[in-house]
């Protein structure tokens, strides 16, 4: 199974980064960057981290935020917010263990948040 600090590796060195150089590039809210060390240890999973430095490491690496909080093993913010009942939450795990042990035959190939109607409640875009 690929973790986060693999997906991290794997995506940097395809870039053509070194630990150093990605380093300067993904920072902490303070706006300092992180160092080296910090991303080596991210790099073979002794350290996840927190919800900003994912974000980060998705928008240098460019790659899809909600891939990362998932091989994180984190909720991406913006699921933290909806205030889904336990029904809710069963439905969208089972469909999403669905996909993945069925692979995407069928399903649509646009990203959910294009799926859920805006305004919408979440129980109708279950």
């Amino acid at each position: 199974m690929k973790t986060f600090g693999k997906a991290v590796r794997e995506r940097r060195k395809a870039l053509g980064l070194t630990q150093r150089e990605l380093a300067t590039r993904v920072r902490f809210e303070d706006g300092y960057s992180i160092s080296a060390t910090y991303l080596c240890l991210i790099e073979h999973d002794v350290y996840t981290p927190r919800v900003h430095i994912i974000t980060q490491f998705a928008r240098v690496l460019g790659m899809n935020p909600d891939v990362l909080f998932y091989l994180a093993g984190r909720v991406p913010p913006d699921l933290c917010e909806l205030d889904a009942t336990n029904e809710q939450l069963e439905a969208a795990f089972e469909a999403f263990r669905r996909v993945l042990r069925d692979g995407c035959r069928g399903a649509s190939h646009k990203p959910v948040r294009d799926l859920i109607p805006r305004g919408d409640s979440v129980d109708s875009a279950i």
